[in-house]
C-alpha cells in the first residue's frame, strides 16, 4: 500500500500533466474543429477533466470517461488530416494527452511525467508559424516557461490554482491555433 508521500507525489504528478494537457489542449480543440473532428476532441477533453476535477476535488475518478477518452485519442488521430498545416503539432499533441489520460486512468511510474512534458515542448516545437505571446516568439518557449511555473503555482496555491493557470495558458495556444485559420 502506498504511503501518503507517494500518494501525494502521485496526485501532483497527475495534476501537472492534466495542466499540461489542458494548456496544448487548448490549439488541439481549435485544430479539431478547423479539420471537422471536434466531436471526437469532446470525449477527450472529458477525460482530462475528469481527471483534474477529480483532484482538484479529490473525488473518485471516473475510469470510464478516461478509457473512453483514450479510444477517442486514437479515434482523432487517425481522423486529422495528414495534410494540414499544424499536423505535426496535433500528432505529437494527441500522443501526449493519451500519454496524460493513461497516467490518469492507472499507475504509471513518476517518470511519466518527464516523458509528458518532453512530448508537450515537441508538440511545441513542430508549431509551423512563429507566435507573438506576450513576449515569448515561439510554443517552446511558452510551453518551457508554463511548465517550469506549474510547479510553483500547484506548490504554493494548490491544484485548482494549477486549474486556472492552465486555463488562461490554454488562451494562448488557443490564439496560435486560431491565427493559422
Amino acid at each position: 500500500m502506498p504511503d501518503s508521500q507517494e500518494t501525494t507525489e502521485g496526485s501532483a504528478s497527475k495534476s501537472l500533466a492534466c495542466a499540461t494537457a489542458i494548456r496544448v489542449g487548448g490549439a488541439l480543440y481549435i485544430l479539431a474543429e478547423a479539420a471537422g473532428v471536434e466531436d471526437a476532441y469532446y470525449g477527450v477533453d472529458a477525460g482530462i477533466q475528469a481527471g483534474m476535477i477529480a483532484l482538484t476535488r479529490r473525488r473518485e475518478l471516473d475510469y470510464d470517461v478516461v478509457r473512453t477518452a483514450i479510444h477517442d485519442c486514437s479515434s482523432l488521430s487517425a481522423q486529422y488530416p495528414e495534410t494540414a498545416d499544424a499536423a505535426a503539432f496535433f500528432g505529437a499533441g494527441m500522443s501526449m494527452i493519451e500519454m496524460v489520460l493513461e497516467l490518469i486512468g492507472e499507475n504509471c511510474s513518476e517518470g511519466s511525467l518527464q516523458r509528458i512534458g518532453e512530448k508537450a515542448l515537441e508538440a511545441a516545437g513542430n508549431w509551423p508559424i512563429a507566435i507573438d505571446a506576450e513576449g515569448w516568439g515561439s510554443l517552446v518557449e511558452f510551453e518551457a516557461d508554463c511548465q517550469n511555473a506549474a510547479v510553483d503555482v500547484l506548490n504554493y496555491g494548490g491544484t485548482r490554482a494549477l486549474r486556472e493557470e492552465a486555463g488562461k495558458h490554454a488562451l494562448v495556444y488557443r490564439r496560435a491555433a486560431q491565427a493559422l485559420r
